[in-house]
């Protein structure tokens, strides 16, 4: 009798300690704290793009200013801003700890203090030496469920773009490609203009202008090129 392919297993954390900033600014905004992206850089630090929802331009600046590792309010015209923390030492992310045990974050949040973190671990790694790994570098984080999911769906499309985004492109661009993501660049019509973006990540327009032409082509190419990993199959990630 054939037996069934191995799936991946989901982890879910709780994190209510305030030594994660997520978790502190959604207590003292009374609001929600939801992490959009988890940049890589040079030299082993990361940029971690954090949307705030349902709290006043007033509120994310309070957030942000308390934050000795906040980077900038990358956009503070809207009732969802988003603010950038720096992330010297990958130790004190869990985020980045995931990332380096290999294991896809799904979705990681916190609101009014009480934080969630879920993660997906392939069948190719050892799900309960990743969650070993996680509370020996996170000691206050608990354990709440472990479960099978399916192979299947837009997460391995997400993972294998982040692939793409972590291998082909400089920390500038992806910095310059996501920052104006989440400024509302590519909307129609345009929340920002690039010279409002350029303004944001202080850069000038023409250098704002080359970063984004470089990351969209690289970006594109690596998606639809015959060669590339998704060749064939563009819009999934090969079976494993």
């Amino acid at each position: 009798m054939p037996t069934s392919d191995p799936q991946p297993t989901e982890l879910e954390f709780r994190v209510t300690s305030s030594e994660y900033p997520f978790v502190t600014g959604s207590e003292r905004g009374s609001c929600r704290c939801v992490l959009r992206e988890l940049l890589p850089r040079s030299g082993g630090e990361y940029l971690a793009f954090f949307e705030v929802v349902g709290a006043s331009p007033t509120v994310v600046d309070a957030i942000s200013e308390a934050e000795p590792v906040a980077e900038r309010l990358v956009d503070q015209y809207t009732d969802n801003g988003v603010v950038v923390f720096r992330i010297e030492d990958p130790s004190e992310c869990v985020a980045a700890t995931l990332a380096d045990e290999e294991a896809f974050i799904r979705d990681l949040w916190a609101e009014g203090g009480d934080g969630r973190v879920v993660a997906e671990v392939m069948p190719s790694r050892d799900a309960g030496a990743v969650v070993e790994s996680i509370l020996d570098e996170h000691p206050t984080m608990d354990l709440i469920a472990k479960r099978d999911r399916p192979r299947e769906g837009p997460l391995f499309l997400r993972q294998h773009v982040q692939d793409v985004l972590a291998r082909r492109l400089t920390d500038r661009q992806r910095e310059v490609l996501v920052t104006a993501y989440r400024c509302g660049y590519f909307e129609r019509p345009r929340d920002r203009t690039g010279a409002e973006v350029a303004e944001q990540l202080d850069i000038s327009p023409s250098t704002f202008s080359q970063h984004l032409r470089a990351a969209q082509r690289k970006l594109l190419s690596a998606l639809l090129e015959e060669d590339s990993p998704a060749g064939g199959h563009r819009i999934a990630v090969e079976s494993r």
